[in-house]
């Protein structure tokens, strides 16, 4: 199998706030929008996120929770005091984690986590663990 794109969906009665949130703070643009569900993309990298409310007129009922996206950036610091400046919420300030991950925490509307990282060199305990995983 050959993946080419990844998208994922978060159920949400918040539709609209959800599309302004990833297009104004992400730059993600719409590809599709309903009553019921709106698919954005960024175009750099093919990688979607859509919006779907969790109770739809064909009996469909979403039940999950606990959606965590990642997003890998190039300079976190600069992210972190742009977010910061557009007074979104956070849910966990900007701190290096001993894994390798320099990290804060936003919510969207919908309240799903939005991880926001730049790889640093992780501690050393951390490096014996993943060496040992290398072959």
């Amino acid at each position: 199998m050959k993946i080419t794109r990844v998208d994922t969906t978060i159920s949400t009665d918040k539709l609209t706030e959800s599309k302004d949130f990833y297009m104004r703070h992400f730059k993600f643009e719409l590809v599709y929008e309903s009553d019921w569900y709106i698919e954005l993309i960024a175009p750099e990298l093919s990688v979607g996120v859509s919006f779907t409310k969790p109770q739809r007129d064909a009996g469909e009922f979403f039940h999950g929770s606990g959606i965590i996206i990642s997003f890998e950036v190039e300079d976190v610091d600069a992210e972190y005091r742009r977010l910061k400046e557009a007074e979104v919420e956070f849910c966990e300030e900007l701190v290096n984690k001993p894994w390798g991950e320099r990290s804060f925490v936003i919510n969207d509307p919908s309240g799903v986590h939005i991880y926001i990282y730049k790889s640093i060199p992780p501690t050393d305990e951390y490096q014996v663990l993943y060496d040992s995983f290398k072959k």
